[in-house]
């Protein structure tokens, strides 16, 4: 059940996580996230509001996915942010209309997948606690919103999974796939340039690239630093919360009891009262025969609705406690071996179930792991006052923002200091991307404290700029050399585009490729059944090849590929030879109804939201 779930939390589900978990869990600003006071929304989808609070956690998702881009549209981020919860809204108001619904326990099983709520790969319910009361939402509103992600989930597998591919667009897919094409091509490559370029060449090159040749601006800031790891060392904890947490965690240090299980599986034909005392009765009636003699595995192969487990005469395999719904697993565990339960109920029907191994349980001893559990014990302690110091940090900077004192005084950190570095990179916090960009920020490089800035999920900096050294221009005199390199690359590549480009109209005014080549004394090549994902020809080659016009009446086709290097190839494109419409190798043919599917399940469900969206009342109030 985890893994369907795993493999569900993907799509609309999965961003629906990052919005709703992701973004609100930033240390800091959470409270102008969760105002409730009064607002105009950002849009109004059928009687649903969506406000800009709404908009703003998706907008800073969206900068999330953009780390290290420094050019974007902050105006058309936000409206591509409110277009995504509009859609989103769409769908959802459908999901309910269609009374799509998922259990608590879905929702509460993919909750203790998330690695934001886990410690040392497992679910931490302290952890869970603290991070929903830092956004002041109960255990309850959160589920619900999974729940809502996983029900839209449902819609758009729903409609995607409806498409369908025909025979005759599978063995267009395959004809084009395997089609192979017959080159012929030269390579017209970059030369040594011999020209001299003059003063005046240089200082023209120079005026017209000067951002190029600049020191980079460059900055150094002191700062405070709250730091996890430091703060849980000393911390104490006693010997009776060490033993709990042992229990606690006691799966972290071994194998709990694990059971080999078997099972009957009866589906309900319906969702009334009848059909639920139907499939029960035939559940027993088959638990009778088994208790009067017949083989459990042999009657699983007939009579159960588990087709995988059925072939198997019902073996589940090896299953932990926690993989099943709670009745299930209630009914293994007190379960001897080769005793038959009675008739248990689950989402899925009723289940006959049968162990036919146990696995004892082996774990360390607490003494073997007592200083492990000491440095998580510690650690979940320090965790509560990182957060609630963070919140501290966060206030008296931004109440002094003209000092880090502040923080000296009221946290007793200490200010430290960084060396000078660039936008680019840095020593020290220096070398992450986050710091530099708030330490090249306008409020820090204006004299004031920064916001504090996550490193990692353990760290927390408030900068405040200590030197700032404006970029410089780099006298011509010490950059004259690489300019005159760059010239002369620049002449050579033109020379190449020139003879390449001279080549290519001989070609095309009739001369015959082996003529033309030979006019500039250039070798010429050949490959017949060149395919798209060719590796031994250069990739350039091999689009350009495949972009080429089928040769007509007996012409072939001519063109130029460009190389990163400045390397040209100028090639015919002698012929076209169709592949076969069915591949020999049946994974390969599975793997293109898969992606034709796929598509064509895309497309369907991109023109269903539309629909949807054309039959609401959808009313954007943000100004464009």
């Amino acid at each position: 059940m985890l893994q369907a779930i795993r493999e569900r939390a993907q799509g609309i589900v999965a961003w629906v996580m990052l919005i709703v978990v992701g973004v609100p869990f930033m240390l800091w600003g959470i409270q102008n996230y969760i105002d409730t006071g009064k607002e105009k929304p950002a849009a109004v989808v059928g009687d649903r509001e969506i406000f800009d609070r709404d908009v703003t956690r998706a907008y800073e998702q969206s900068l999330n996915n953009l780390v290290g881009l420094e050019d974007y549209d902050e105006q058309a981020l936000r409206k591509e942010a409110l277009e995504r919860l509009i859609r989103d809204e769409v769908i959802s108001q459908s999901a309910e209309e269609r009374k799509l619904t998922v259990a608590d326990i879905e929702a509460r099983s993919l909750i203790q997948t998330l690695p934001y709520f886990q410690t040392q790969g497992q679910f931490d319910k302290e952890k869970y606690r603290i991070m929903l009361a830092a956004q002041n939402m109960t255990p309850a509103q959160f589920v619900g919103q999974i729940k809502r992600g996983l029900r839209n989930e449902q819609l758009q597998q729903g409609v995607m999974e409806s498409a369908f591919v025909t025979k005759g667009e599978l063995e267009t897919l395959m004809r084009l796939k395997n089609q192979t094409r017959d080159v012929r091509y030269v390579k017209v490559a970059v030369g040594k340039s011999d020209k001299v370029f003059s003063d005046e060449e240089v200082t023209a090159f120079y005026d017209a690239h000067i951002s190029e040749f600049r020191n980079p601006e460059q900055v150094s800031v002191d700062y405070v630093l709250l730091n996890l790891e430091e703060m849980a060392k000393g911390l104490e904890v006693t010997q009776e919360d060490l033993k709990k947490l042992y229990e606690e965690q006691k799966t972290n240090f071994g194998t709990p009891e694990r059971r080999k299980i078997s099972h009957i599986l009866i589906t309900l034909d319906g969702t009334d009262e009848k059909a639920d005392q139907a499939a029960r009765q035939e559940a027993e009636a088959i638990r009778q025969r088994i208790l009067k003699g017949e083989d459990f595995k042999e009657l699983a192969k007939t009579m159960s609705k588990d087709p995988l487990s059925g072939k198997a005469g019902g073996d589940l395999g090896v299953l932990n406690p926690d993989a099943q719904e709670a009745s299930f697993t209630e009914a293994a565990q007190a379960l001897k071996v080769g005793e038959t339960s009675e008739p248990v109920k689950t989402s899925f029907g009723y289940h006959l179930i049968q162990v036919t191994e146990v696995v004892p349980a082996l774990f360390k001893p607490f003494d073997a792991v007592k200083e492990e559990i000491r440095k998580t014990a510690q650690k979940n302690l320090a965790e509560t006052q990182f957060y609630e110091r963070g919140q501290k940090l966060a206030e008296v900077t931004f109440e002094n923002p003209d000092s880090l004192q502040s923080a000296v005084d009221s946290l007793g950190l200490k200010i430290q200091h960084t060396a000078l570095f660039t936008r680019e990179g840095g020593e020290g916090i220096a070398a992450e991307e986050a710091v530099r960009k708030v330490a090249f920020s306008e409020d820090v490089l204006a004299g004031k404290n920064s916001e504090p800035v996550e490193i990692g999920t353990d760290k927390a900096v408030v900068l405040r700029l200590n030197d700032h050294r404006p970029a410089t221009d780099k006298p011509l005199t010490e950059v004259k050399s690489m300019i005159l390199s760059r010239l002369k690359d620049q002449d050579a590549r033109a020379d190449a585009d020139r003879r390449a480009r001279e080549l290519l109209e001989m070609i095309k005014a009739g001369k015959g490729f082996e003529e033309a080549v030979k006019s500039q004394n250039l070798p010429p090549l050949k490959v017949v059944g060149v395919k798209r994902e060719d590796q031994k020809l250069p990739e350039e080659l091999v689009q350009a090849l495949f972009k080429a016009g089928r040769p007509l009446d007996g012409q072939e086709t001519p063109g130029d590929a460009a190389l990163a290097d400045g390397t040209h190839l100028v090639f015919t494109l002698m012929a076209v030879n169709d592949g076969g419409s069915v591949d020999a190798d049946a994974k390969v043919e599975a793997s293109g109804r898969e992606y034709l599917e796929r598509t064509s399940g895309q497309i369907e469900f991109a023109t269903f939201v539309k629909r949807l969206r054309d039959s609401l009342d959808v009313e954007m109030t943000v100004k464009e």
